[in-house]
């Protein structure tokens, strides 16, 4: 239903209520990737995605959306300083052509956004500094905390960096959607056990599993 009603908007784009932005497929698709940084933003997607359905409806963009664009500029500038400075960034732009072709026929729900060119690709510099090897030499003194369906630090590269630090981490991991972990997404245990951290040291004696 999503993907169909993100298809139909990028041919007849809707009028919103913020005037000169009208929604289309892809601007619901980007109002979908933003609430999946914080669960408390579902019920709003989903006002979205039901006046989008409405023909008599107006669909009312969120405020992330509703500005001409949904990155500021020093929030856009620090993201790619940080980004730009991980790895190097391929610059052919065939080849982004070609990888967001077929990336949009595999994952259609963000319709090639993910492998497309960003500002990365057009750096002169090489990334300042070689990428850390991570490894379980060092002091036993590190505490992670991770949401379990994290949409921008996958669980999955937790578990990594988990098993690469071995016995000098423990690692606790939040049965809860979107980025933001710690005081952010009111999970008692969560917050307990990294409060406990940083005001004492002490970690818990294994990894720690937190229900939501």
């Amino acid at each position: 239903m999503f993907l169909a009603l993100a298809a139909k908007l990028n041919r007849e784009p809707r009028e919103s209520t913020t005037a000169g932005l009208p929604l289309t497929g892809n601007r619901l698709r980007q109002a979908l990737q933003n609430a999946l940084y914080s669960d408390a933003a579902f019920p709003q997607l989903a006002r979205l995605t039901r006046s989008a359905m409405d023909p008599a409806g107006k669909p009312v963009l969120p405020p992330d959306l509703a500005q001409p664009q949904p990155l500021p500029d020093e929030d856009a500038a620090v993201t790619a300083a940080v980004i730009c400075n991980d790895v190097r960034w391929p610059g052919s732009v065939p080849a982004y052509e070609r990888a967001v072709t077929a990336d949009r026929v595999r994952h259609p729900l963000t319709a090639g956004m993910p492998v497309n060119a960003f500002a990365c690709s057009f750096w002169k510099d090489a990334p300042a500094e070689k990428p850390t090897r991570i490894t379980p030499k060092g002091p036993s003194n590190i505490l992670m905390i991770q949401n379990l369906r994290d949409p921008s630090t996958p669980y999955s590269g937790a578990l990594k960096m988990r098993e690469a630090l071995g016995a000098r981490a423990r690692l606790v991991t939040v049965d809860h959607g979107g980025h933001g972990v710690y005081l952010d997404n009111g999970n008692a245990c969560g917050d307990r056990t990294v409060t406990e951290f940083l005001t004492s040291g002490r970690r818990p004696a294994r990894d720690t599993y937190c229900a939501d």
